[in-house]
């Protein structure tokens, strides 16, 4: 019993040691980056300016510097005034051409990588990284991990980070694309990704289920992991479920050091008494929990906003009770939003040295119209859309992403993710559109000769699932409808098809309207203010903002 003791002190004593020597390390390297974006937040007019001059100079020779005159563009007004807000499609054939042909279009800078993320419409989207802007994406994850050393335990013990797959094919001129979060775990310096529970190649696994499996078995094998780490909390409970589902295949693993079939070549350690012990605490616990498996497990970094309250909720109810949430960060494909620079108190601070921005504020701007502000003209507790320039080719584009300000740091607002924007649904990161719905239910809808008077989706992040509300006067095959509306779905969006296929979305549900309801929606509409002759509908919406009881009008076809 002595002995059990001073072992466990010991143990906490070298946990203590590894945490002040991993914050000493990442002092040394992000240190001075934290406090340059500190001082920055000051004068956040300045900053802001400053960069957005910086990126202008740097690219004012490209074909899109040229053709809208970045030599001459000297503040933000004039900025404003000659280059227009773009959306992806706006810029897709400069982007292709660029990587085709090594023109110019976008920035001087060449590409190296691109992130690639689901498109508005089938294809996906690419969105260019240079050299320089992967050294960025590496400084603002430096700069995250050493706010967390400062506030947090996280790196006590070891660290359960999930990300992407870093290369998932290459372009037509051969720049690879896939997830930067993939990329960049690859290649983490050696005193972080020694602290790595998971290996990098399980992100490769195509399937799904063994993916998860894998990370599984990994994870579990390791008795001091004290942070999780992804983007959306419903991983965490994917890998959850694997554990409730496969307890025994993941202890057997453990015990033996070879996973089953396919996954055999991920082999590990062989460790006997961990496999003991979890295969007690799973006869013990009909539901285990991460609690139950990593007792020292203290911060969970992920997304909070949005949708992700949802599973997060869920997620809470399974950690130990000493466990912090810290925030991720405003962060998409296309920018680096947010830096929490106070991971005790989730102090989510934009990356104005990397990231110009642009606001509008969401009433005025879901009216029809709104003035731009820059960031240091936006009023506390107000939400508004945010358009970013990067050096990375992107200018004035506009994310369809609400924000909302929720303190300050200095003389810069702090910012947390409200939503996306309308037309835009995400309960899960599938970032579903407006566009890719009304292609899938038309096309389905047509392919069986049913003619719709009405149909619209709603987002019900609760369930996570869609639900289809259609209303149809024509004679048709109705069979199998939703599923087929499902599988268009997947072929359309990326995300969305991941995950359908992870199982953190449910499969479409279809409910059939009365006729007249589609009528009666509209006068409802009309009744709270909407215009009769201008009246059009969204086709997909959040359960919780539509206004309007269609399940009171469903029936069968």
């Amino acid at each position: 019993m002595v002995w059990k003791v001073a072992d466990g002190v010991s143990s906490r004593l070298a946990r203590a040691a590894d945490r002040r020597l991993t914050k000493a390390a990442l002092g040394v390297r992000h240190g001075r980056n934290l406090r340059r974006l500190l001082e920055a937040a000051k004068h956040p007019r300045d900053a802001q300016l400053a960069l957005l001059q910086t990126i202008l100079a740097r690219n004012e020779a490209t074909g899109y510097g040229e053709r809208y005159g970045f030599s001459r563009l000297r503040d933000v007004s004039t900025y404003r005034a000659n280059v227009p807000v773009q959306s992806y499609e706006d810029i897709r054939e400069l982007i292709e051409r660029q990587e085709l042909t090594g023109e110019n279009c976008l920035t001087a800078e060449r590409p190296v990588y691109y992130n690639r993320t689901s498109g508005t419409l089938g294809d996906p989207k690419n969105i260019p990284v240079t050299g320089n802007g992967l050294k960025r994406m590496r400084r603002h994850q430096g700069t995250s991990a050493y706010s967390q050393s400062l506030g947090t335990p996280n790196f006590e013990g070891k660290i359960l980070a999930i990300g992407g797959q870093a290369v998932e094919g290459r372009m037509a001129g051969g720049t690879p694309f896939g997830s930067a979060s993939g990329l960049l775990y690859r290649n983490q310096p050696g005193f972080i990704r020694r602290k790595f529970a998971l290996p990098p190649e399980l992100s490769d696994i195509e399937d799904y289920d063994a993916r998860y499996l894998a990370m599984a078995v990994h994870g579990l094998a390791e008795e001091s992991v004290s942070c999780m780490v992804s983007a959306n909390p419903s991983t965490f409970l994917r890998l959850l479920s694997t554990m409730e589902d496969h307890a025994e295949q993941i202890v057997d693993s453990i015990a033996t050091g070879r996973l089953p079939g396919e996954l055999a070549r991920f082999r590990i350690k062989a460790r006997p008494k961990r496999a003991a012990a979890l295969a007690r605490q799973f006869e013990r616990t009909r539901r285990p929990g991460f609690a139950d498996v990593w007792p020292g497990l203290r911060g969970v970094v992920c997304w909070t906003g949005g949708s992700c309250a949802v599973p997060l909720d869920a997620l809470r109810e399974r950690l130990p009770r000493e466990a912090k949430v810290v925030e991720f960060g405003y962060l998409a494909s296309e920018a680096r939003g947010t830096v929490n620079v106070d991971a005790a108190r989730n102090v989510c601070l934009p990356a104005l040295l990397d990231t110009y921005f642009e606001f509008a504020d969401r009433d005025d701007r879901e009216a029809g119209s709104a003035d731009f502000l820059c960031l240091h003209e936006l009023e506390p507790g107000r939400e508004y859309y945010v358009f970013v320039t990067t050096s990375d080719g992107l200018y004035r584009y506009d994310m369809n992403d609400i924000l909302r300000v929720n303190g300050s740091v200095h003389a810069t607002p702090t910012l947390e993710f409200v939503q996306k924007g309308k037309g835009t649904t995400n309960i899960t990161g599938e970032k579903l559109t407006e566009a890719q719905v009304l292609a899938a239910v038309t096309a389905a809808l047509g392919e069986r000769a049913i003619r719709p008077r009405f149909f619209v989706a709603l987002a019900e992040p609760d369930a996570a699932r869609y639900t289809l509300y259609v209303e149809a006067n024509s004679p048709g095959d109705w069979a199998d409808f939703g599923n087929e509306v499902d599988r268009r779905l997947c072929t359309l969006n990326i995300e969305y098809e991941g995950k359908r296929k992870s199982g953190r979305l449910r499969p479409v549900i279809v409910r059939w309207l009365r006729d007249g309801a589609g009528d009666s929606y509209r006068m409802n509409r009309v009744a709270a203010g909407q215009r009769d002759a201008q009246f059009k509908h969204l086709y997909l919406q959040y359960a919780a903002e539509c206004r309007f009881d269609f399940d009171a009008l469903t029936q069968r076809p």
